[in-house]
């Protein structure tokens, strides 16, 4: 276990990434700086995804401000992370995913189809169960650090199973899209992550070690569009408790696999 001392914050002291072998090269105080650079639509777009979704949030569903907000949280800890390369920003970011994964779970669990109805009487309970394994799961992570990242990255398999089924049997054509999208994104974000770390001498002979960022770009996109999915099954499966109608829609106008998901909001009395 990792003693908690002055070394967690000296430099370099977390696990470094490829690019480090070019550190602090472009600004005198960040070590790496694209992987730094790179978690901005981290931080941004969940927020955006509040703002699109404020009314609803403040008038029926609080509680998916807080899967949300440690989305913007992780990006945050990630940027300070790849900054400084120390232990303390390691584990601060490795841990905030880990939330994000399991209190994402917690706040919709009630509206996907996997979940039981007849468990529905005992949501208070199953989410206080997972926040107590949630805590003791944190426990473990400051045991061996070098495990944390392969951990969550298995973690990551079975979530996006779970997002992919969901988005399937939504019963809405952009729902299902916005699944591919996330399934492709997934993908290939994984398939960067891995390269950077197993193929780091190949990328450096090529003078292109920005291959993290690039899973920086992809996995926010990824984890944003979740966000989308998620809070449309939200508001279509929680209507006899509102007035409100969500639509999920993609820019360039309806362009399939390949369009920017985003969620519109509307009023049903509006409507008619």
């Amino acid at each position: 276990m990792i003693p908690i001392t002055g070394e967690w914050f000296e430099p370099g002291s977390g696990f470094s990434w490829c690019e480090s072998a070019y550190k602090y090269q472009v600004v005198s105080f960040i070590a790496e700086f694209a992987n730094t650079v790179t978690n901005l639509p981290i931080i941004v777009l969940p927020l955006v995804n509040i703002a699109l979704m404020r009314k609803y949030i403040a008038e029926v569903n609080p509680m998916l401000v807080v899967p949300h907000l440690l989305m913007t949280t992780n990006g945050l800890a990630s940027a300070y992370y790849h900054a400084t390369l120390n232990i303390f920003g390691q584990l601060i970011d490795e841990l905030s995913i880990l939330w994000l994964i399991l209190l994402c779970l917690t706040a919709y669990l009630p509206v996907l189809r996997l979940f039981p109805p007849k468990l529905a009487p005992h949501i208070r309970f199953i989410r206080l169960t997972i926040v107590l394994v949630t805590l003791i799961v944190s426990i473990f992570a400051f045991l061996k650090p070098s495990v944390n990242a392969f951990a969550l990255m298995i973690i990551s398999i079975p979530s996006v199973v779970v997002i992919f089924y969901e988005g399937m049997k939504a019963g809405s054509k952009d729902a299902s899209t916005a699944a591919w999208f996330v399934f492709v994104l997934w993908a290939l974000a994984c398939a960067f992550w891995c390269a950077d770390r197993a193929l780091c001498d190949v990328w450096l002979r090529l003078g292109t070690p920005y291959l993290h960022a690039v899973f920086h770009l992809l996995s926010s996109v990824s984890a944003y569009t979740v966000f989308v999915i998620f809070s449309w099954l939200d508001v279509e499966r929680r209507r006899p408790q509102h007035g409100f109608r969500a639509a999920i829609r993609f820019f360039p106008r309806q362009c399939g696999v390949f369009g920017f998901p985003y969620i519109t909001l509307t009023s049903r009395a509006a409507q008619e």
